[in-house]
């Protein structure tokens, strides 16, 4: 859950931010008042069939519930010191004396850090707000007021950030989520054979259950490799592996197993040396960050060898 922060004290959220997630309860409340009392109570008469509605229906509601919460209450993980700017390096940045002196800035400032990833000119990755180095996948989010590790957007549903230490309960909350409505569609189905044994003739609208999921990709920019939108596509399986763990156990409990710890991800080395093609370079020219790296260096007085060497 995020907090708002006003100077250096931090408030609760807004309550306007907890609407989505009010929604969500009533409808939870709506359900389970149907399918309970008007449909397990008042329509099923026997018992047995009562019972294994019902065993079902919490198990999938407990599933749900248990998931939502660990979305909504595991906040984010604040970035280690070792990765702020230092005072005088920040007041460099902002005489804001052009790339190069930028580049160097950040360049001395990332030299004992684990970064693979750059802007788009090169530049090693820095929040203006916060005035640290970001991790690599680690954005800043502008609801919850800090750089989030592993960032992939603000969810209103869950007021909280999708971020490293959640990223796992929340693929689990989506996915029971639409157990649970795929659920409750076959008990309505049920339902619907009770109350006309399936003469729906005189029906003309039928009604379906439909999840929409919207995502929003962009290409990185890497270091070593320039732009690929694949440096951190390891294939199927290990991506399944490094959110869910090596613990098969652990895979439906929103419990964190995940590898890592949100500041240093593994690359897809041999994606990042695929040749592009199309609109961008040609295969004996350098990238844009290898144009940048080898300014740095020779801001720095480091030998670097031509581009066609390396």
């Amino acid at each position: 859950m995020c907090p708002i922060r006003e100077g250096h004290r931090s408030v609760p959220c807004c309550p306007v931010r907890w609407l989505p997630a009010l929604i969500i309860l009533g409808v939870l409340v709506w359900s389970y008042h149907v399918f309970v009392y008007q449909i397990c109570i008042k329509k099923v008469s026997d018992y047995l069939t009562i019972g294994l509605l019902l065993f079902f229906y919490h198990l999938l509601l407990f599933m749900f519930l248990w998931t939502w919460f660990r979305c909504i209450f595991v906040a984010p993980v604040r970035i280690p010191d070792q990765w702020k700017i230092s005072p005088e390096d920040v007041d460099r940045l902002k005489r804001n004396d052009g790339v190069e002196g930028a580049a160097r800035v950040l360049s001395y400032a990332a030299r004992n850090l684990p970064v693979a990833t750059c802007t788009i000119d090169g530049l090693v990755r820095y929040c203006r707000t916060c005035w640290i180095i970001k991790p690599d996948r680690a954005h800043h989010c502008r609801s919850c007021h800090m750089c989030v590790l592993k960032m992939d957007h603000h969810c209103p549903w869950i007021v909280n950030c999708v971020h490293f230490h959640n990223f796992k309960y929340f693929i689990l909350f989506l996915f029971y989520a639409e157990v649970y409505c795929f659920y409750l569609f076959c008990v309505m189905i049920y339902d619907l054979y009770l109350i006309c044994g399936f003469e729906v003739t005189a029906l003309k609208n039928q009604h379906s259950w439909n999840v929409l999921q919207y995502v929003s990709a962009y290409a990185t920019y890497f270091l070593v490799g320039g732009k690929n939108k694949n440096g951190f596509n390891l294939g199927c399986f290990d991506n399944f592996r490094d959110l869910y763990g090596d613990k098969w156990y652990l895979w439906p409990f929103p419990i964190f197993s995940s590898r890592g710890d949100g500041l240093l991800f593994p690359l897809a080395h041999d994606r990042l040396k695929e040749v592009r093609t199309g609109n961008q370079r040609k295969d004996n020219e350098p990238t844009r960050a290898q144009m940048y790296k080898g300014n740095f260096n020779r801001i720095l007085g480091i030998h670097q060898p031509p581009f066609n060497e390396e």
